[in-house]
């Protein structure tokens, strides 16, 4: 009875790490359902180890309880749990292919009765202890392979976005590589050690029917160096292809800027134009009316208004490029609703390339649209401030986050802060970090009492001895 119970309770311990793993690989939090799944994990043991049924049902019913659970109750679809529940099965079956190895070994040494059943019950113990040191590795180390990265600003805005090469037709394919070799795996060491045979002696069954344990215990210790070299090769394979697809992104980020380069650049040429004739205007504008033809002169201005308005940005920022995209972003935020107010000033001197200020504005405002067009708002804003403090540009970009009836971004970004876990942001907030380091600067981003503040501190020239 007492070997029952320790049973009992090492698996218990054994589906509260797989709780844990499959919650960090996911990167969600289901704290509430932890009782009831270790609940139905005992339950489970307790019926195989009461009905003495083949390993083979608690296999399939183990399978089967992983991936309920995490559809159903945690909500994870279909294909984000599939990665989780193959890594789990395969480590469990490591589990026991050691144990059935250790045990029958054990069983064949001459020991007193009262050391004998300390083994029996220690083994599966330190096991157990292993694998979910293991299941704890592994969710850290290669949790990439299984679900997306989750953007730190994109929880704090309330919403997530699935990049494409990232979702159902990216990630996913390379996800279902790894169930053909865990399947693989599986098989092998379950058949090769008679795992699924109930109370019969799984070497004499197997493939190492006439082979020494420690043969098979090397055999083991190869399949999980297999093993874990396929998570390697398949988290170096993710990353690469998540590299690749955010240096594209970015490729397309840099060339709408290079248009806006190209467009402020056109317009100012007209502008320059214009004002290089205006005199002959007003030279022709004079001789008409001093002839007293008004209604040529009352078109000629009309014309004359027409051209002007066409030059005409609207916002006066100090960088024409700065205008044009400005002007363009904020007619779009009011078109739809949005009230923007800004207090945009460049200095005259500044040494920041056109490129990179479109970089940082383009993707910072159409962020802080797209979060105000999220959800139920009020009145949905956004503030735009751009000064200068001694040597540093600041650029601050806020705006009202959506209603939300679950925990919002800003708990879940402090979760993450308190876990330790390093923010992955998205790829337009990437693109933002990386022009702010070229310039030594910072990006800090501040969310609460229903506001969202992205704040850019960029160095525009070299600190001189002294200052």
């Amino acid at each position: 009875m007492g070997f029952y119970i320790w049973w009992l309770c090492i698996n218990g311990c054994l589906f509260f790490a797989e709780v844990h793993f499959i919650e960090d690989f996911a990167g969600i939090r289901a704290k509430r359902f932890m009782a009831p799944y270790v609940l139905l994990g005992v339950l489970l043991t307790y019926g195989v180890m009461y009905a003495q049924s083949g390993g083979v049902l608690r296999f399939v019913l183990h399978t089967g309880i992983i991936l309920c659970f995490s559809v159903f109750v945690l909500k994870i679809s279909w294909r984000l749990a599939i990665a989780p529940a193959a890594i789990i099965m395969t480590l469990f079956t490591f589990m026991e292919g050691f144990q059935t190895v250790l045990l029958r070994w054990l069983s064949g040494q001459t020991v007193k009765r009262g050391m004998a059943i300390f083994l029996q019950m220690a083994v599966p113990g330190v096991l157990v202890f292993l694998l979910a040191v293991t299941l704890k590795f592994i969710s850290k180390k290669y949790a990439g392979i299984g679900r997306q990265k989750i953007s730190a600003y994109l929880f704090a805005q309330g919403h997530t976005v699935i990049h494409a090469p990232y979702g159902a037709g990216g990630l996913c394919p390379i996800r279902y590589t790894l169930l053909l070799p865990c399947a693989f795996i599986v098989w092998v060491i379950r058949s090769g050690l008679g795992l699924d045979m109930w109370l019969e002696s799984g070497l004499e069954n197997g493939f190492f029917e006439k082979r020494p344990g420690l043969w098979a215990m090397a055999w083991l210790l190869g399949a999980c160096a297999v093993f874990f070299i396929i998570l390697k090769l398949l988290g170096n394979i993710i990353t690469l292809s998540m590299k690749e697809a955010e240096q594209e992104g970015m490729k397309e980020q840099v060339q709408r800027q290079r248009i806006y380069l190209a467009e402020a650049k056109k317009r100012n040429e007209r502008y320059r134009r214009f004002q290089h004739d205006i005199n002959n205007h007003f030279f022709v504008l004079s001789g008409l009316l001093h002839e007293k033809k008004y209604d040529e002169a009352g078109k000629y201005f009309d014309g004359l208004h027409g051209i002007s308005d066409g030059l005409l940005v609207g916002i006066e920022t100090g960088n024409p490029v700065a205008d044009i995209l400005l002007n363009e972003k904020i007619s779009y935020a009011r078109s739809n609703g949005i009230t923007v107010s800004h207090d945009v000033h460049f200095p005259a001197e500044c040494s920041i390339e056109d490129i990179d200020l479109c970089v940082i504005l383009a993707n910072g405002v159409d962020n802080a649209i797209q979060a105000c067009l999220k959800g139920a708002q009020e009145q949905p804003e956004i503030t735009i401030r751009v000064r200068t403090r001694y040597h540093f540009l600041v650029l601050e970009i806020e705006n009202t986050l959506p209603y939300r009836a679950e925990p919002t971004g800003d708990r879940l970004g402090r979760h993450m802060q308190q876990e330790g876990r390093k923010p992955v942001y998205g790829t337009g907030l990437k693109n933002i970090e990386h022009t702010v380091e070229k310039y030594e600067g910072t990006m800090e981003i501040e969310s609460g009492k229903g506001r969202f503040l992205l704040t850019m501190l960029l160095c525009m020239k070299p600190f001189t001895k002294g200052e």
